[in-house]
This record gives structure tokens, sequence and C-alpha cells, in this order.
């Protein structure tokens, strides 16, 4: 009798060797393990909506000469970066210079001959009114001297703002008027998020809400938003425009770029059918389990009896037993509690036990 146990003891250890190495894996079809289930309860009714955004810049500008002429040069082209200040084209100069020319002496002209006149007015040769004549003369002078410097300066046309130049309608040796667009300049030290929201967000949204932004693209990592403002006109679509200030970007973000928008706010909100709502959910710590490196509960997927590894995201020191999954969990999803080791990805379960409302995170 003693030689048949000792035989039959390393074949025991075997079999709940394998048990606990099988997490990854199926379990035999013929296995349907007993599972309690808990429904996640939500903090104080937080939640986070997500929402497409699309990315864009503050603003476009048009930029242009301000006076006529002639095209001499381009130093840009489309796509190009420029900072503030940079030279993007010039017109032809020659008659402007000559114009400032032919004013500089008679300016010149102007101001021999009012010194001429001072001093016969100093000596009592030249009435008041002749005096003063001759210093208007000089002074609109000057004022047409200047106006003509500046007609030369305009001449070069400079960037207005930092950017990007997003279209260049003319080209060399081509004239242009006074005030065509002549660039088109992206202002991208600024970026915009725009999002549409639904009227059910539109009349729940508050002052408490935060934004937060992401992409796949930029590997997920979190983008602060800022609230801008919430146009209170809907579209035809009956859609509310939301703007939200970037705050801290990615150098890779640009305009045009589809971003997700998470918002998250206090309060119990609508939420459109059509919108994915993710909360902030207490759960029992002995329902969190690592699995692939990832911090995971088991779903329950009532469809065909079914558990799933979801990933979350798990903040708490899990007083109590309980610690909060700030994403990864849906509303109205169920969640395994206990034996979480000796679950199976995609095993058939059985359901002996439902948790009453009262039993806060279904740690009864």
């Amino acid at each position: 009798m003693k030689q048949s146990s000792f035989i039959w003891l390393p074949a025991l250890c075997l079999a709940v060797s394998a048990c606990s190495t099988g997490q990854s894996s199926k379990a035999p079809e013929s296995t349907v393990h007993n599972v309690f289930l808990v429904d996640p309860v939500p903090v104080d009714g937080s939640s986070i909506r997500k929402f497409p955004g699309i990315v864009q810049e503050t603003r476009t500008i048009s930029t242009g000469f301000k006076t006529p002429g002639q095209i001499t040069r381009i130093f840009v082209k489309e796509g190009d970066h420029v900072k503030e200040g940079q030279l993007l084209a010039t017109l032809d100069t020659v008659d402007y210079a000559l114009a400032v020319k032919q004013l500089q002496i008679q300016y010149d002209h102007a101001a021999s001959e009012h010194e001429r006149k001072k001093q016969l007015y100093a000596a009592g040769n030249m009435s008041d009114n002749e005096f003063e004549k001759a210093a208007a003369a000089l002074r609109q002078m000057a004022v047409q001297l200047e106006i003509n410097k500046n007609k030369l300066e305009y001449t070069h046309l400079y960037a207005p703002s930092s950017g990007v130049i997003v279209k260049s309608s003319f080209e060399k040796a081509e004239m242009v008027d006074a005030g065509t667009p002549v660039f088109e300049l992206m202002d991208d030290s600024r970026l915009e998020v725009v999002v549409d929201l639904p009227v059910s967000e539109y009349v729940n949204h508050g002052k408490s809400h935060t934004y937060t932004g992401s992409s796949t693209l930029l590997g997920d990592a979190p983008i602060n938003l800022s609230f801008i403002s919430l146009t209170p006109k809907a579209d035809n679509n009956q859609l509310y425009q939301l703007k939200l200030g970037v705050t801290s970007r990615d150098s890779r973000l640009s305009s045009g770029m589809n971003i997700i928008v998470s918002i998250s706010s206090d309060g119990n909100n609508a939420v459109s059918d059509s919108v994915t709502t993710i909360s902030a959910m207490e759960i029992p710590l002995r329902s969190v389990f690592e699995h692939d490196g990832k911090t995971c509960v088991w779903t329950f997927n009532p469809a065909d009896s079914t558990v799933k590894a979801t990933p979350v995201t798990v903040t708490g020191n899990g007083t109590e037993g309980i610690v909060t999954a700030t994403s990864g969990l849906s509303h109205g999803v169920r969640i395994g509690s206990g034996g979480v080791h000796s679950r199976f990805e995609c095993e058939h379960v059985k359901v002996i036990e439902k948790n009453s409302t009262s039993n806060r995170g279904g740690l009864l």
C-alpha cells in the first residue's frame, strides 16, 4: 500500500505543475471551471469619454506686399519652415529708389530755403505768416520723403510669424498689386484640436472636465490639452464643436493628424450610444493578475460564457482589498473574482454566483 502511494505522488505533482503553467493556453474542452463574477463600481460617477479629434493650426496667414510691383526674387517654396522676420520675396526697387532720390533732393533744397528764411525772419525782414508757410512746406516735404522711403522698404516681404509656407501663388517676374496674397503661411507655433460632440455631451458639459489626447502613431503618449471654446450652435449633424489647445506636444504632432481625445469629468453624464464610455472603476485586488507582462483582469463574455484577459491600468495601494482601474473597463462589463491564476484564455466557465448591488467591489 505504501508503495502504491509513492508511485502516484510524482504523477500528482506533474498534474499540478501542468495546471500552473497553462495559464496562457486554452483549457481542455472537457474542463468547465466555476467562476464568481463581480460588477466594477464607478468611482463617484467619474467617467472618461473618448471622441475622435483632428489637429489643426491656430491660424493661416495670407501675406502680400504693401505696394505694387514686379517680383524680382522669391526666397522660399511651399513646405519650407520660416521664422518670424525672414525675407520671403522682393520687388523691383528701381522706380521706388528714384522717387526717394528725387524727393531727397527737393527736401534738401527746401531745408536750405527754410534756413535762409529763418535768418530773415530773425532779422525782422519776413512776416510771421510767410515764415509759417515756409516751415509748413518743409514739414510736408519731409512727410512725402518718409512715405516714399516706406514704399521702398515695402518692396521686401517678410514673414509675419514663424510657420510653414503652405501655398505660393506667384513666380519671379510676375506683377502683383498691393495686398494681393503671395504666400499662405501656416502658423504652427500653436496647435488646436477640434472635436465634434453629440447633443448629450454638450448638455452635460461642465467646467470640471479635463482633456488628454493620444495617437497610436505617437506611441499613445499622452497629449495634454486645455479648454478653449465650445460652440453653442450645432451643425447640420447636431454636433457641437469643441476646441482644445495643445499645452504639451510631441514634435511629430502636426496639423491634419487624427487623435483620440479623452474627456474626463465628475458626475453622471449622459453619453451617446455611439460613443464608447470608459470609467474609473473600483475592483477587488484579488481580481488583478499579471499576464504577458501586463496588468489584467478576466472579463466575462455572456454571449459564449468565456473569459478573456483584459489589460487594465490600476491605481491605489489596495486598501481594504480594493484598487481603481482607470482604463480598460467599459460600463456593464463583469469580471472574475478570485482564482485568477487558474483561468485560461477563452475558457468556457460556469457562473455560480451573482453579487448583489450592495456588495461594494464584490468583496463579500
